[in-house]
């Protein structure tokens, strides 16, 4: 689901970026459309650990796909993001929301897709859960599913629409801002 992460989580973006920035006049919507990638690292972590000789076994097995899908790792990056974006500028409260949001985002959109989907839940669950209501088939060139696809791009149009009505056009320059770090320091 690699568009399908990024149209529905610059949806979502748009959403929570409007609620933010009215209630605190900063909006790093930016921050959810990047976090929304990260529990697909699973695909690869297990091969980078083999690299370096590290072996990490989730319930038996080496790390699979679906491993990070979880709220344990969701907590684990957002800190983690925090304390890095804090760096650059960032309050620590900020990028701990957006990117637990960008990562939630990816979670619940894999939800929607798949039953049984992940164990979502783990450590409190170690059920897998799923709600499954739209079903997925890489019909669109082997890389997306056209419906799950175009559900989404109207949930970022509609999103869009009402974050237009809501605050006019001003918000498209904060969001797409090409240098995050030049539109920190103009704050």
């Amino acid at each position: 689901m690699i568009f399908e992460h990024w149209v529905y989580s610059t949806a979502i973006a748009i959403i929570a970026g409007m609620v933010y920035y009215k209630l605190t006049s900063r909006d790093y919507s930016w921050i959810i459309i990047g976090s929304a990638y990260v529990p697909d690292l699973d695909f690869i972590a297990d091969r980078i650990f083999k690299k370096i000789d590290i072996t990490i076994l989730v319930y038996g097995d080496p790390i699979k796909h679906g491993d990070f899908h979880n709220i344990a790792v969701l907590l684990l990056f957002a800190v983690s993001a925090a304390l890095l974006l804090q760096i650059v500028g960032i309050r620590l409260v900020d990028s701990f929301i957006f990117a637990g949001i960008g990562f939630g985002a990816h979670l619940f959109e894999d939800a929607l897709v798949f039953n049984p989907g992940y164990r979502f839940f783990w450590p409190l669950l170690t059920q897998k859960f799923g709600i499954g209501i739209m079903g997925y088939n890489r019909d669109w060139y082997g890389i997306a599913d056209k419906e799950v696809l175009v559900i989404g791009l109207v949930a970022v149009i509609l999103c869009a629409a009402i974050r237009t009505a809501y605050e006019g056009k001003g918000w498209i320059r904060r969001m797409v801002y090409l240098d995050p770090l030049d539109y920190i320091n103009r704050r």
